[in-house]
């Protein structure tokens, strides 16, 4: 993971904070968009939780394994109808296509339970699920939060 100095970051309407890794050059992301996200989610303390693209974690963070690119993975959603979670939602917003943001979300702005009925990306497979559903379970007087680094590929 790249590091990036907290001065970079700002905050996102409902709760969280951003900061751009990579400024795209095409499309940007406004209310009505259609945007295709690859995504890494990492819980609070870095530990890699799942992602589209296919990686593996590693001590320095996750690693790209193929050059396959395959937009199936993504997260795909359109800008405000209610299927990605708040803070991805809001988080995206201004970016261009090619683009890549970190998102840090408070607990609040991403998941909810049931994580069936959450707004997304959700990963599919039981054993990230169950990171994300443990995480929410905790006490909530712990200020946790989630990890993003999302990649605008397609904005329509």
């Amino acid at each position: 993971m790249v590091d990036i100095p907290t001065s970079s970051f700002n905050r996102i309407p409902g709760g969280g904070q951003r900061a751009d890794v990579k400024v795209g050059n095409g499309n940007e992301i406004v209310d009505g968009s259609k945007v295709s996200l690859q995504w890494v989610l990492r819980r609070s303390n870095g530990y890699y939780v799942d992602g589209s693209v296919k990686m593996v974690s590693a001590q320095s963070g996750a690693k790209v394994v193929g050059n396959n690119f395959d937009e199936s993975e993504n997260f795909v959603f359109t800008v405000g109808d209610g299927l990605a979670m708040s803070g991805i939602d809001q988080g995206v917003r201004g970016m261009k296509q090619g683009g890549v943001r970190r998102l840090v979300l408070p607990l609040k702005a991403a998941y909810s339970l049931p994580l069936d009925k959450s707004g997304g990306p959700v990963p599919a497979d039981f054993g990230p699920r169950r990171q994300i559903e443990r995480e929410l379970q905790k006490d909530p007087a712990v200020q946790n939060y989630f990890v993003f680094e999302v990649e605008a590929t397609r904005v329509r």
